[in-house]
């Protein structure tokens, strides 16, 4: 029996390829952390086949077994999943965990027979809209350049090619060594109306105390910043990412929201090659308080936080948010 019961359905025949994904953690969320934490998870909120991290790989749900992964039914039915664990911790760590999936990739091919090439190897982004693969991405160079990146290792791989991290990806991160300097983050806030924009956390974002907000726009002056929201309508809506500029007039793919009470926030800073990481800091008050939830920063998880800000089910009156 796997640890996830087969409850997203058996899939009869041999997987079709293999959907990569960013776990989003941090240094903490091992391989022994999300065997403790994947029993107490609501499934339906997601979950994947392997999880690679620093300290081994479980694997949470067999390979004829369908898994929730990327919010599109024939992938979650026909695709396996892999998450490259601890993200948001030591870049190093993250890249010999990111080089291990590409071996487990490499081996399930091979044993089932598939082909690595740009249908049978999946960026989760390219399949909803998430920045999901995010770290990856920032490491390779964008969407193509990773894409590309994960292919070649896989070939790689399946011709018996050493379990190693590049050297070139190697001194690539270790040239990250220039300060980016200043970013400063602007968002708007609508209630029945749009407010005026807060540049960092001068301010809050919104109209007050006990008045929900329904839409968000956001902007950075460097680099981009990836954003969703948990609403009281949908819940959680596609992510969307931005540069220096939003548009209010376009209430689809401008701003996040739907028009009904946002109840969560998820924001991730976006760095510039060859720069240091910087992150996003924000946190959010609820409808019912006159006081903040704890700080987020960008989607971690681990050391109290929740990888999003606020508490589904309570809508949210106020934000708060600065890039450092």
């Amino acid at each position: 029996m796997s640890l996830c019961g087969g409850i997203a359905g058996y899939r009869g025949h041999n997987p079709r390829g293999a959907v990569l994904h960013n776990d989003a953690g941090s240094k903490n969320a091992n391989a022994k952390f999300y065997a403790n934490w994947l029993p107490g998870h609501d499934l339906e909120n997601g979950f994947a086949h392997y999880y690679v991290a620093e300290d081994g790989i479980l694997q949470a749900e067999d390979d004829m077994n369908g898994a929730w992964h990327c919010g599109n039914s024939y992938y979650n039915a026909e695709y396996l999943s892999f998450e490259m664990c601890q993200s948001m911790g030591d870049v190093n760590t993250f890249l010999k965990n990111e080089e291990k999936v590409l071996q487990l990739v490499a081996e399930k091919f091979k044993k089932y027979g598939i082909q690595p090439n740009n249908d049978t190897v999946k960026l989760h982004k390219e399949i909803v809209a998430t920045a999901c693969p995010h770290r990856s991405v920032e490491i390779h160079g964008g969407d193509a350049a990773t894409k590309a990146y994960f292919i070649k290792r896989i070939k790689e791989y399946m011709g018996g090619a050493a379990l190693s991290v590049p050297e070139t990806i190697v001194k690539q991160e270790a040239s990250r060594t220039k300060d980016l300097g200043q970013v400063d983050i602007t968002i708007q806030g609508f209630t029945d109306r749009w407010w005026p924009p807060v540049v960092n956390n001068k301010d809050w974002v919104g109209q007050g105390d006990r008045i929900p907000l329904r839409y968000l726009a956001v902007k950075v002056s460097k680099g981009s910043i990836t954003g969703k929201v948990y609403t009281k309508k949908n819940g959680w809506l596609p992510s969307l990412t931005f540069g220096n500029s939003y548009n209010l007039n376009d209430l689809e793919n401008g701003v996040l929201g739907d028009g009904s009470p946002i109840q969560a926030v998820v924001l991730y800073y976006n760095t510039p090659a060859g720069y240091k990481y910087k992150k996003v800091v924000y946190c959010v008050s609820g409808i019912n308080s006159e006081s903040y939830y704890p700080n987020q920063v960008d989607d971690e998880t681990g050391a109290g936080m929740d990888g999003y800000a606020g508490v589904l089910g309570v809508d949210i009156d106020k934000l708060m948010a600065r890039i450092e």
